[in-house]
């Protein structure tokens, strides 16, 4: 299979972009809001924020070929702005580092541990690819949790991402 090391950079951009904007979203909730229980998976916008932060950073640690850590070392900060901030710098980590893969590094194996110590090997490409994917998945759910709230969610589905005007139309 031809692997195009553009693409897999762009699902990183656009990863980080959706975040951006469900966390845009998120500043016009209140305390409360961000704080209510859902009653879902994640009870709370702020929990599955959270949860979705601290993936998205051991990921990270493990494309760096950090030894294992747990979720709970990974801090989000205290309020939505500490976590933008913390989220937003990580993922810019994260954009550069896939914009910088050819196509044979996103081909290579990375071994790592899970949280409960498993051991995994698998391409580059294909964490990333879950990375992106979970990170879809997780933000539909907070958008989900604003109609519970009577709120209008933003959109952040990839075509929306593809038809912002500073994307280059080939």
């Amino acid at each position: 299979m031809s692997l195009a090391p553009e693409v897999l950079a762009d699902y990183v951009r656009y990863t980080r972009w959706a975040t951006a904007e469900t966390l845009k979203a998120c500043a016009a909730l209140t305390y409360e809001e961000l704080n209510e229980d859902m009653h879902t998976a994640y009870p709370t916008i702020w929990s599955t924020l959270v949860h979705l932060f601290q993936a998205d950073s051991i990921w990270w640690s493990r494309f760096q070929q950090h030894p294992a850590s747990l979720l709970a070392d990974y801090n989000p900060g205290t309020d939505l702005d500490d976590l933008r901030a913390r989220w937003m710098r990580l993922l810019d980590d994260v954009v550069s580092f896939a914009e910088s893969r050819t196509e044979e590094q996103w081909r290579e194996h990375l071994r790592f541990r899970n949280a409960r110590g498993n051991e995994f090997e698998q391409p580059l490409w294909q964490l990333m690819m879950h990375v992106v994917n979970h990170g879809t998945l997780h933000r539909g759910q907070v958008l989900a949790m604003f109609r519970q709230l009577d709120r209008v969610p933003t959109s952040v589905d990839l075509i929306n991402y593809y038809r912002r005007p500073t994307v280059t139309q080939d």
